[in-house]
């Protein structure tokens, strides 16, 4: 008998969590840190999006909801509420998420392209579709989440809240 070795089928490791039911994913390795929600301090002039500003350990994070972001109806915050620090575009950024459902493995080859009848701004954020265990995963494209000009509101937004907080210390 033989020996047989088989190719090894390229993995894939994503953060699974939920937002108005649906579940999303997001690559593990561009996630930071997952916190238990806390209250944030809100900007003036932010986009409707931005929950507000976190300190974490010095830091002043920009946090986006997205339930407000994928126009989701507005739930309560619960105990499985979750923010989810994440890189983006050189920064960090937190997440709000209705929970963390897992860490999980999939193959390259379970990540389908989204449909084509998905139009609209949604779909801007739609990296691909994970087909795992008879679920449906909507792989997320963290670097379309915000646009050029959303960018530009959330750093000026941003300043304000790290002045602020210079201020106030």
């Amino acid at each position: 008998m033989r020996n047989v070795r088989q190719a090894a089928v390229p993995q894939v490791q994503l953060v699974t969590f939920s937002v108005g039911g649906e579940e999303f994913g997001l690559d593990v390795f561009s996630v930071h840190e997952i916190l238990s929600y806390q209250a944030v301090t809100p900007v003036p002039r932010a986009p409707a999006f931005v929950e507000g500003v976190l300190d974490v350990r010095g830091s002043v994070v920009p946090v986006v909801d997205l339930r407000r972001r994928f126009e989701v109806a507005e739930a309560g915050y619960d105990d499985e509420t979750r923010i989810v620090l994440v890189e983006f575009a050189g920064e960090r950024l937190g997440l709000v998420v209705d929970s963390v459902t897992e860490v999980l493995r999939a193959p390259e080859t379970s990540i389908s392209a989204p449909p084509a009848y998905i139009k609209g701004l949604s779909a801007e954020f739609i990296r691909g579709i994970v087909r795992h265990n008879g679920r449906l995963i909507i792989l997320m494209d963290l670097d379309r989440i915000l646009s050029s000009e959303e960018r530009i509101a959330l750093e000026s937004a941003d300043l304000q809240a790290a002045e602020g907080v210079a201020e106030g210390a």
